[in-house]
């Protein structure tokens, strides 16, 4: 071979294998010997760490932006909840508008501090409404002061207490009570919870006292005076609440009443004697309650003295009679006198005019039997202790005379 020839021989030779491992069919079936680095290789190093750097940034990032989230939404159920007081509910508003840090601080002591503040005077609220047991367990429980006493007072305390202070109060209601309120308070003293007792007391009580006074009212048109039964119609026709109810029966009726115990007073001094009249002008002048004493017991003491004061001088007028003249002045002075003047004025009339009416806390079996019934009584008695000392002058002077002519 000639040498040209050989030359090109090793030539190819040589440039063959580097033609053909460099063809993209044999790169992918053989692996091949790591490549150079690109230019750019050295400055991408660098370059990941920084980007691994801020993915842990931005992981971070995540978890405060999630518990600032929880901690607004925790913030947001405090507002929301009725059990939370006025101081909390304005430091949770404010924490609200601020950062992170403050609405974690506001959970982490603020919330703490600001609901034991808003509970004692929560306390103090319920001391100054309360009965004479809820005072007491509130005034120990400020006292202690401990954030846990606060609100055990709060949580069941106070209506341990209350229930003491209900249960007397139904037991008050029963002096004097109607039907309906006795046997709703018996049920309750035997049978209720606390919770039926405390509605009873609150707010039912008042209903079932409504019914129990309006049949008091009817009762009462039995034994009224004429203004206590003209004041009831007219009540009952306005169509009355139960708060009207309750002041009519105990109050508005009292007044009533009074002013029929005035009307009957006065007729009863317009016919009575001295006593009778002096008694009468001082009930008048006096309290309701003189007024009926005077027409359950008053009155008669008067007339009974009245009456001693008119017997006491019958004796001396018999006597001036007897030794003044004859028999037949003697006997014709009782007569014309005595029971002509005396007894015969009319007072009949005078205390049994009009409607006797019910004193206030009386009845009117007892107010019947101290009108014209017992004055009539009075009265029948001087008619006939008049007749008998007139038929006794008249005959003493006849037998004076018999033996005058014998």
């Amino acid at each position: 071979m000639k040498l040209p020839r050989l030359a090109s021989a090793i030539a190819v030779g040589a440039i063959a294998p580097a033609v053909l491992f460099s063809s993209p069919a044999f790169a992918a079936d053989s692996p091949s010997p790591a490549a150079p680095p690109a230019p750019s290789a050295p400055d991408s190093v660098p370059g990941s760490g920084d980007q691994g750097a801020q993915e842990d940034e931005g992981q971070d990032g995540g978890q405060d932006h999630g518990q600032e989230a929880k901690d607004r939404k925790k913030i947001e159920e405090i507002l929301a909840d009725p059990a939370s007081g006025p101081g909390v509910r304005e430091a949770a508003e404010k924490a609200l508008k601020g950062t992170a840090a403050d609405m974690r601080h506001f959970l982490e002591v603020v919330w703490a501090a600001q609901t034991h503040s808003d509970n004692r005077v929560r306390v103090a609220q319920i001391h100054h409404a309360g009965g004479v047991a809820v005072k007491r367990e509130a005034v120990k429980a400020l006292r202690d002061g401990t954030p846990a006493v606060i609100a055990e007072f709060l949580r069941e305390g106070q209506h341990v207490a209350r229930l003491e202070d209900d249960t007397f109060a139904m037991l008050q209601m029963l002096n004097g009570a109607g039907r309906g309120i006795t046997e709703r308070v018996n049920h309750l003293l035997s049978h209720g919870t606390r919770e039926e007792i405390r509605a009873f007391v609150a707010t039912e009580q008042h209903t079932i006292r409504a019914v129990d006074d309006r049949v008091a009212i009817f009762s009462m048109l039995s034994n009224a005076g004429p203004v206590l039964k003209e004041a009831i119609q007219t009540f009952l026709r306005s169509n009355p609440t139960p708060a009207q109810l309750r002041e009519f029966v105990t109050t508005t009726q009292h007044v009533h009443r009074d002013n029929d115990n005035r009307v009957l007073i006065t007729q009863i001094a317009s016919v009575g004697g001295p006593e009778v009249v002096k008694a009468a002008r001082a009930a008048l002048n006096g309290t309701p309650e003189d007024r009926v004493e005077f027409l359950k017991t008053g009155q008669h003491v008067a007339r009974e003295k009245d009456k001693a004061a008119e017997e006491a001088g019958k004796p001396d007028d018999k006597g001036e009679d007897a030794g003044a003249g004859g028999g037949k002045d003697e006997g014709g002075t009782p007569g014309t006198d005595d029971k002509g003047t005396g007894t015969g004025t009319g007072t009949g009339t005078g205390t049994g005019t009009g409607n006797q009416p019910v004193p206030a806390g009386g009845n009117s079996g007892s107010l019947a039997t101290t009108g014209a019934g017992a004055e009539n009584v009075w009265i029948a008695g001087g008619a006939s202790a008049a007749f008998a000392a007139g038929a006794g002058l008249l005959i003493a002077g006849r037998r004076r005379r018999a033996s005058a002519e014998g």
